[in-house]
């Protein structure tokens, strides 16, 4: 959709706020070429933004967990984001370590991030890591420059229940309002061992409950790669299973991302931005790629979960979304929505008062202030 020029340039200067000088940009280069996740990411008076990995307004979101860009190691490689700032629910870890923790603090570097994917070299493990987001289901693809030594894989939760069978890990993570986030995550390459982790060493058990529950996967030393794709679900593991065998047929990073790149192109076009320098539109897609952070779409093959009332419930053929943090989009993001997506916007509106009428048929009455 291209949204008439005074709506556009209102936008643009808002999300500006002053222009920058230079030659003006190159009009062969696409939209998300001008987007750099990293603006914003080191704040000292409020919690900073995040150089997210997601499609637009996806519930598999990803960022490195650290305090800010300025932090140095990464605790273990994230899974999936379930709230706007929160960490992330389950850790995913890969060493040459005997000795083995629920996750691993890793030294970085070469990081690279765009909204549709993530590169990383993990220095002293000697791996390198690359990830792709689907919507409800995502890839990991890791290379062990070491490939000599046999690898671990960990994956934790830090509080819910753990499964491992040959090829694959499954379970759930508690959070708040009583919701559950689920895992079921398969790997291309079988493990020489399964188990449980326990006193730094794997057991030779399928399941673990509590707090750092932790699944390991042993493979044998010349194993040079492992590709790995999970998906996530609110509703059930079952469910986790089938967004991933919906979304993901094979285990190639490099295609899913191309995918990615394809969507959020599609997604930033819908405001055309003529002349402008280079920096100008690098601050305007950048502050556009964060409008699609919020609210995300929970549907699951036509069914969601509500911690509103606690159900499941049939969407009916109309996405329900949450997570919308509505103090910090209701002046400017839903007005621009209304404009470039005006559907979109009507199931966002739809979903708030579907959330109120659960609220209260549950015996939580709305509070009158």
């Amino acid at each position: 959709m291209r949204i008439p020029r005074f709506f556009a340039a209102a936008f643009f200067a808002l999300a500006l706020g002053s222009c920058a000088t230079g030659p003006v940009a190159d009009r062969d280069v696409a939209p998300i070429d001008y987007v750099n996740p990293y603006m914003g990411n080191i704040s000292h008076l409020l919690v900073p933004t995040y150089p997210t990995v997601h499609l637009p307004n996806s519930m598999m979101r990803i960022y490195p967990e650290r305090a800010d860009f300025t932090g140095d190691v990464l605790k273990g490689l994230p899974l999936i984001v379930p709230s706007h700032r929160h960490a992330s629910a389950f850790k995913l870890s890969l060493t040459h370590k005997e000795e083995l923790t629920p996750f691993i603090t890793y030294s970085y570097d070469n990081e690279r991030i765009t909204p549709y994917s993530y590169r990383v070299r993990l220095d002293e493990e000697q791996m390198q890591v690359s990830f792709a987001p689907s919507h409800q289901s995502a890839l990991y693809e890791v290379t062990f420059e070491q490939s000599s030594r046999p690898v671990s894989l960990l994956l934790s939760s830090a509080n819910g229940a753990i499964k491992v069978g040959d090829n694959f890990v499954s379970g759930y993570q508690q959070l708040e309002n009583n919701t559950r986030v689920y895992i079921y995550m398969e790997t291309n390459v079988k493990p020489q061992q399964t188990g449980i982790l326990e006193n730094g060493k794997p057991v030779q058990k399928t399941e673990a409950q509590g707090k750092d529950a932790c699944a390991v996967m042993q493979f044998a030393a010349n194993t040079s790669k492992v590709n790995l794709r999970y998906g996530i679900s609110f509703i059930s593991e079952e469910q986790a299973q089938k967004n991933l065998q919906r979304e993901l047929q094979d285990y190639d990073v490099s295609a899913l991302a191309e995918k990615g790149r394809q969507e959020w192109n599609k997604a930033l076009s819908a405001i055309e931005v003529q002349g402008a320098t280079q920096d100008d539109r690098t601050v305007f897609y950048t502050s556009m790629y964060r409008v699609f952070e919020r609210p995300v779409c929970i549907s699951e093959g036509g069914r969601y979960y509500s911690a509103y009332d606690g159900k499941v419930h049939e969407d009916n053929g109309e996405p329900f979304f949450v997570d919308d943090w509505i103090w910090d989009t209701y002046r400017a993001t839903h007005p621009l929505r209304l404009l470039i997506d005006e559907e979109q916007e009507k199931d966002i509106i739809n979903s708030f008062l579907l959330m109120a009428e659960q609220w209260v048929r549950c015996g939580c009455p709305l509070s009158p202030k």
